[in-house]
């Protein structure tokens, strides 16, 4: 048709082909008005009946497509619950083996090489099982590479990054997107079982393992939850009635009939059932139903009580196809058809009665038309050579159109409208070559090295200072893909990002390096901003900053800060250590021979004094040496003793010795186990004997302290043939997860505040450490809080040693203080000993408290006259308490007592309420003069 009428009108005048077309339309045009005249009555009742049919149907159609879709919400609301169950069940299991495989890496991370780790943390996981066997987890790389599958073995090492479910969508892919945005999340597919034609959805949870870019995932088919919900949504649809006149019926995929408002088709195979025109309806109901937004059948009801007469029937179906169900309602439609017959063939009668003017009234109309074309064509054409001249200039001049020479209000806007474009161009032109040199100058002149790129990231133009940075000239990067030329292998994943990021619209900045012409890689800031028009990205505007100096500066500025701060927080812990562990067994040192050199004590007392000065002398001198140990360590001055050693004579030899320290430190309820793998005469390799026995002897003596129940355990076994390990295990308070990565640092303890319950300078983990490793060995520790910890000590098995050990051992004015009652206060015994015994000749009564609670409730039940008040305690610490006794009652006197000797410390505990302060290690006399002066001011 367009070929016909372009060789009418080939070569001929616009007033002509206007012409003759106006006519030509102008004849159809009254022959169709004609015709549409002739039978508009007859297309009135048509649209009518059908409009009323359309609509008949199409509310039928709505309420069908609303009752369905109520059922197929239904459906999914209960399921939705099941499958909930199911996500929060897999999304636990994966968080307890993300967990686990986490732990494994903070804990080997610095001991293990990537690929054992790695190992390691695969077999821990790939054996574990759950919901009756079939539940396991998986393993995939983030480029879609397979690093552990229980189920099948021989995939692992596979790239199955094109993996797809039954329908094609693509499953290792979603899950890698699911990790990389949102760290953890679900996805869903479709499954065949390998002995199965049927198909099964399964649900998958998926989580993040950022160490190895691995994410750690669980997956299971949703078909065991399914079947009892399944059964309880088919009884109550069943049950369900939306009204009398519709039909709910849901089928599976093989035509099975699963509910029916006629309970007697339930249970059947409906398969091949017909209609009375052999029409399968089930078939085609079940064809409808599996399009993506179902779709409608109608039919002559076959299963109609009154089978002399055939009722139509239509009927809505929809697929819910993770059960492969087929939902539908339905309603008989014959009454409304007869109904709209009736009405047609009588109104068809009386329109033929209007044929016969309808075409009088057509001849005149078509006359008319013509003489009113020919006028109008005449008038247009003068029109018509105003525009001919102005568009055969204006391309190469800038003419304007006379509007008063035209003749229709739409000629003369035209006219307008073209004068305006011609004035806008000139401006325009104007305009664009003010802002090109404005560009260019501030382009080439610009301090920043600029480059703009294609959205391939092909170079197209860069300013003088690109070069000036990178080396590259324009004639290098025209056309080349500039991050190959500025990106090394480390680096072009990154770069391919920031391009695709950059050309979907997005602003990026950042900080990373980049490679000039002369191989040196420098320090750069990046900042890419789209260039838009019409909201399209067109190209890419990047600008380079060279960073080197400042990121250099920044990093010798964080070194030096951490070293100051390392330095700062040493010595303070020092400083703070050692004048408390020192201070300490010499007050009691002091003290006591203070009192044993006194003639009048009775010897069974001397003998308990003289034995607590040897306690705390030997405390100080294993302090001492722990010092001098360090500082030999450090300075790599210690020789190694080695020799042939019987280790089960050492751990016999430990577990005499501590089983009697821990009976004298009133631990007696504790269990003390030993464990020996080998024979005496295996137990025999070439060590230190000493040294060994340091070591294990500073983990045994942590683990008899911070234990108050239970046991504590050590042994040994054979790692392999070339490596045997000690291990020290208690179930004592345990170690928190933030304390554990620094127990080995010097002086660090996980308490450090002055409550803290357990004394110590930190030195011991230190020096075990340290001799671990002389002995070509390493240390390493498994802790939960509350529970208890395990230390573990590995070291060469080379066939045979011996030890040795050695310890040492460590005045006043009568007073009668008669009636007086004096409340000591120390978490201490030793302390408390040595208190007791110089007041005893006092004639005071004596009370003891071991800590600032108690301290306050002696106070308001007794009377007391004096307060010999520790300040470092478990529960509350002596400044605590001193505030609050002086509150009941700031008439009683309380002597403060300390370790640390520096002026800050006095200062606070006056502050505190104390009427005198004295410092450990406090001799008798010094003691007793003090309360004396108290209670002579009181």
């Amino acid at each position: 048709m367009k070929y016909i009428f372009g060789k009418i009108f080939e070569d001929k005048s616009i007033s002509k082909v206007f012409l003759i077309s106006l006519l030509s339309t102008s004849f159809l045009l009254i022959i169709t008005l004609g015709i549409f005249w002739i039978q508009q009555e007859i297309q009135k009742f048509d649209e009518e009946s059908t409009k009323v049919q359309a609509n008949f149907f199409k509310n039928q159609e709505k309420t069908l497509q609303h009752e369905t879709q109520t059922l197929i919400n239904f459906i999914e609301n209960e399921r939705r619950q099941t499958r909930n169950l199911l996500k929060k069940d897999i999304r636990n299991r994966v968080h307890e083996a993300h967990s686990i495989a986490t732990n494994l890496y903070e804990n080997y991370k610095d001991q293990l090489p990537d690929e054992d780790l790695k190992k390691l943390i695969v077999d821990a996981l790939r054996s574990v099982r759950f919901n009756d066997g079939e539940g396991f987890f998986y393993i995939n790389n983030l480029d879609g590479s397979v690093i552990m599958d229980p189920k099948q073995p021989s995939m692992e090492g596979e790239n199955r990054l094109s993996l797809k479910d039954v329908y094609g969508m693509p499953i290792i892919q979603n899950e890698i997107k699911t990790a990389k945005s949102k760290q953890e999340g679900y996805s869903n597919y479709s499954w065949q079982k390998d002995d199965e034609q049927k198909i099964y959805p399964k649900i998958s949870f998926v989580k993040l393992f950022k160490p190895y870019n691995w994410y750690i995932g669980c997956t299971q088919y949703v078909e065991k939850y399914k079947t009892e919900i399944q059964k309880k949504i088919l009884n109550k649809i069943t049950d369900l009635r939306f009204d009398d006149s519709i039909t709910i019926a849901v089928f599976s995929f093989d035509g099975t009939c699963l509910a029916h408002s006629r309970k007697d088709l339930i249970g059947k195979n409906l398969w091949y059932t017909k209609d009375h025109d052999k029409k399968m309806i089930v078939q085609e109901f079940i064809t409808r139903g599996t399009d993506e937004n179902g779709g409608f059948i109608r039919y002559s009801d076959p299963f109609q009580q009154d089978t002399s007469k055939y009722l139509s029937k239509l009927m809505y179906a929809k697929s819910f196809k993770d059960w492969q169900w087929v939902i539908g309602s339905g309603v008989h439609t014959d009454e409304l058809n007869r109904s709209i017959a009736r009405k047609k063939s009588e109104l068809k009668a009386s329109v033929n009665n209007y044929i016969l003017k309808a075409c009088i009234i057509l001849l005149l109309t078509s006359i008319l038309i013509g003489f009113l074309t020919r006028f109008m064509i005449k008038i247009s054409k003068s029109g018509l050579n105003v525009f001919t001249k102005f568009y055969e200039k204006a391309a190469s001049k800038s003419i304007l159109i006379d509007t008063t020479t035209l003749h229709f209000k739409e000629f003369k806007r035209l006219g307008q409208l073209a004068n305006q474009m011609i004035l806008k161009r000139q401006e325009t032109e104007h305009q664009l070559n003010i802002e090109t040199a404005y560009f260019e100058q501030l382009f080439e002149n610009s301090p920043e090295a600029i480059a703009i790129t294609d959205n391939e990231s092909k170079g197209i133009k860069i300013n003088r200072q690109f070069t000036n940075i990178f080396g590259y000239t324009k004639e290098d990067i025209d056309g080349v893909v500039i991050d190959s030329l500025l990106a090394d292998e480390s680096k072009k994943e990154e770069a391919k990002n920031l391009n695709a990021m950059t050309s979907k619209g997005q602003l990026i900045e950042i900080e990373t390096k980049r490679r000039c012409k002369n191989g040196e890689f420098i320090d750069v800031s990046i900042m890419g901003n789209p260039i838009l028009i019409e909201g399209k990205s067109i190209a890419i505007f990047a600008i380079y900053r060279n960073i080197t100096q400042r990121k250099e500066y920044e990093q010798h500025l964080t070194e030096a800060r951490h070293k100051a701060e390392e330095s700062d927080k040493l010595k303070s812990a020092f400083l703070a250590n050692m004048s408390h562990e020192i201070r300490t067994p010499m007050n009691h040192i002091l003290g006591f021979t203070d009192l044993i050199s006194n003639q009048d004590i009775e010897n069974e007392d001397r003998q308990e004094y003289a034995e607590l000065i040897k306690q705390s002398g030997n405390s100080l001198l294993q302090l001492i040496n722990n010092i001098i140990d360090l500082s030999k360590i450090e300075s790599k001055q210690i020789k190694l003793n080695k020799q042939k050693i019987s280790i089960n004579r050492i751990l016999s030899s430990l577990y005499e010795k501590y089983y009697h320290h821990k009976n004298t430190i009133q631990k007696s309820h504790l269990i003390l186990k030993i464990q020996k793998a080998l024979s005496d005469k295996d137990s025999v390799i070439i060590s230190d004997a000493h040294r060994l026995e340091q070591l294990l002897s500073n983990l045994i003596e942590n683990a008899i302290k911070f234990t108050n129940e239970g046991s504590v355990e050590f042994g040994y076994h054979l790692k392999d043939q070339k490596t045997i390990e000690f291990f020290v295990k208690d179930t004592g308070i345990g170690i928190p997860k933030s304390a554990i990565q620094n127990i080995f640092q010097l002086f660090r303890q996980f308490d450090g505040s002055d409550t803290r319950q357990f004394g110590g300078t930190g030195l011991g983990l230190t020096i075990s450490q340290r001799l671990a490793e002389l002995l070509g060995g390493e240390i390493s520790v498994k802790s939960e809080e509350n529970k208890g910890t395990s230390f573990y000590v590995s070291l060469p098995y080379i066939q045979n040693y011996k030890l040795d050990q050695s310890s040492e051992i460590g005045k006043e004015k009568l007073y009668d203080w008669s009636g007086k009652k004096i409340l000591i206060v120390d978490d201490e015994k030793n302390n408390y000993a040595f208190f007791k015994a110089s007041l005893t000749k006092t004639n005071a009564e004596i009370i003891w408290a071991k800590n600032g609670i108690e301290a306050i409730s002696f106070c308001e039940k007794v009377k007391v006259d004096m307060i010999l008040m520790d300040i470092q305690m478990p529960v509350m610490n002596g400044y605590e308490a001193t505030k609050q006794i002086k509150l009941q009652n700031a008439q009683i006197p309380i002597i403060g007592q300390t370790s640390f000797v520096q002026k800050e410390y006095k200062q606070k505990v006056m502050d505190a309420g104390c009427d005198d302060y004295l410092t450990k290690p406090i001799k008798s006399s010094v003691l007793l003069e003090s309360i004396n002066k108290q209670f002579f001011i009181n």
